[in-house]
């Protein structure tokens, strides 16, 4: 027997809520994984957990002509990501003022990872040059990198056309070449060509 497309399986928990747990146990997985990689895993079970909340609250507005769930519910983690991150930030800062009012001086979480980042030389000229991309073209890139979606999937989720998607890959990949040959005097053994598809 076929399995359901995901189209189906919300159609479904539009009058039967119970088939909404289909769609909770085929990508929960996938989901924490998305957020794990851009929050840790400290925050990272949450936040797929309020995905698929809001996933189940706005289960009407799916289109069901698109057969995976999968980008709209990368697309609900990624402003959920967002939104982490703007608390983080503005926490880490609460925290430094707290420390200089004090007189005391703690490192960061930051500080720490840009230290081990700094000792694979690669990565941390790359590290230097996603910071300067601008945010909405990093963020096509791990979904095209990491997350492994293809670009149609990757537009689906971030809410762009395709077009845009290759267009921001592509400047980007080229962005990255010419700052790796400038910063680095070389490139990573992983090469930006592969991000094109």
């Amino acid at each position: 027997m076929a399995t359901e497309d995901d189209a189906t399986l919300m159609r479904a928990a539009l009058t039967d809520p119970a088939s909404f747990g289909a769609l909770f146990d085929r990508h929960f997985t996938a989901v924490y994984r998305f957020c794990e990689r851009r929050v840790g895993r400290t925050m990272a079970e949450d936040l797929a957990g309020e995905t698929f909340r809001r996933a189940f609250e706005a289960r009407h507005s799916y289109d069901l002509s698109r057969p995976s769930a999968l980008p709209w519910l990368y697309r609900i983690a990624l402003n959920l990501v967002r939104d982490a991150l703007r608390a983080r930030a503005a926490e880490d800062r609460a925290y430094a003022r707290l420390h200089a009012l004090a007189g005391t001086e703690s490192p960061s979480e930051d500080d720490q990872a840009a230290r081990r980042a700094e000792a694979r030389a690669d990565l941390a000229v790359l590290a230097r040059l996603l910071l300067a991309e601008p945010q909405q073209d990093v963020e096509a890139l791990f979904l095209h990198v990491w997350d492994g979606l293809s670009y149609l999937d990757v537009a689906a989720a971030l809410g762009v056309p395709v077009g845009t998607v290759r267009s921001r890959l592509s400047r980007l990949r080229h962005r990255l070449e010419e700052g790796l040959g400038t910063l680095g005097g070389g490139s990573p053994s992983t090469q930006p060509e592969e991000l094109e598809q």
